[in-house]
């Protein structure tokens, strides 16, 4: 939550000619809910059971057209049993987009519709829990600096780039503890 993600993955993808999806517009669309509407009615289990579906999908589409996707995922998608794996396995990077929690809680207590962002005590919690899964990702970027430049700094340090059209690219939204 407040990482970037979705800005930083539409601005990269737009960079590279590629196709941005965002997975939790993917549930929305798919359910006809908006994700806080989503966790009220259905709540988190199933929405888990949706997320699992439509990152299935999404990825599977990517493949069947075989053009570059860059995928935003949602804070917890990573940290779900299996995710990690499951994109290994299918060879798709993850990059973390990482920036210091104090930055991360001021972006989300401006941000509505976030149905697990209740106060700064649980944001730190929930952010305790999935730290262990967001270090297990392929790539760490800070993203703490203007959109524009966290895509130049994916670009240099060479993530991603453009090429046989069948590359993809997975941007997780995790919140950091990074002291600064």
């Amino acid at each position: 939550m407040g990482s970037g993600k979705t800005t930083v993955g539409t601005l990269l993808a737009r960079q590279l000619a590629w196709r941005f999806v965002d997975l939790d517009s993917r549930i929305e669309e798919a359910s006809g809910l908006s994700i806080p509407e989503f966790f009220e009615r259905l709540g988190e289990p199933e929405f888990r059971q949706m997320e699992a579906q439509q990152l299935r999908a999404a990825l599977g589409k990517a493949s069947e057209l075989k053009e570059g996707t860059v995928l935003a995922l949602g804070g917890g998608t990573y940290a779900q049993a299996g995710c990690p794996e499951f994109l290994r396995t299918a060879g798709v990077p993850v990059l973390w987009l990482d920036a210091p929690i104090e930055t991360l809680l001021a972006r989300c207590m401006i941000m509505p519709g976030r149905p697990l962002f209740r106060d700064e005590t649980s944001f730190r919690t929930l952010y305790a829990q999935r730290l262990p899964f967001y270090q297990q990702a392929d790539y760490r970027v800070d993203s703490f600096d203007e959109p524009s430049m966290v895509v130049e700094e994916i670009l240099r340090q060479g993530i991603v780039g453009g090429g046989d059209g069948e590359k993809h690219l997975v941007v997780e939204k995790p919140q950091s503890s990074r002291e600064h």
